[in-house]
């Protein structure tokens, strides 16, 4: 019965962790959208043409959340090293172009919401990111009972020790291209 209860408890984990993902994307959404119309405004504003405008945040957002993705725990050190320099290249950028579309406007509030929406996109990426459902394992375990360790003479410590050491210089090597010590002279170890 306890077993059913822990299924039960997992996989409500399951469900309650799937819709706080799809809840952070659905955030993480909206955010982008703001700061692709601020980024947007931002390249208008450098008089680019209407494509380089309105596709400026390609660059820039995407730019951020391309350098995330090189940090997964499954590439190598130097991967997530050059994605960490990336994704806060992107924050900068993307930072950068939130505020100063509102100080074009000359509205500090305007301002403080394009950081205020990179700062939320931040917090519910790494929210998004870390989130994982509680796992419950139902198998009974029996641990078995420990053998009691082999008392040992400081004879047969050192005759263990120095069969050891036999047997790993007869498969060391004699001088390079010589096969190993013993199977020099026809010998097997």
């Amino acid at each position: 019965m306890q077993n059913v209860d822990k299924v039960k408890a997992a996989a409500a984990a399951k469900r309650t962790a799937a819709i706080g993902i799809l809840s952070g994307v659905a955030i993480f959404a909206y955010g982008l959208w703001i700061s692709r119309s601020h980024i947007t405004h931002i390249g208008y504003a450098l008089e680019l043409s209407r494509f380089e405008a309105e596709t400026l945040f390609v660059l820039v957002d995407f730019l951020a959340l391309y350098g995330k993705v090189l940090m997964s725990r499954r590439l190598s050190a130097k991967t997530r090293r050059y994605g960490f320099k990336v994704m806060l290249a992107g924050l900068a950028m993307s930072t950068g172009c939130n505020v100063a579309s509102g100080l074009l406007d000359g509205r500090f509030g305007a301002a403080f919401y394009g950081l205020f929406v990179v700062v939320i996109i931040v917090i519910v990426e790494i929210g998004v990111s870390i989130t994982k459902a509680k796992t419950v394992s139902t198998e009974i375990r029996v641990r078995a009972p420990k053998a009691p360790a082999e008392a040992l003479t400081p004879r047969q410590l050192a005759a263990r020790k120095g069969a050891e050491t036999k047997r790993r210089n007869a498969a060391m090597p004699v001088s390079p291209g010589m096969g190993p010590v013993g199977e020099y002279a026809g010998r097997t170890a």
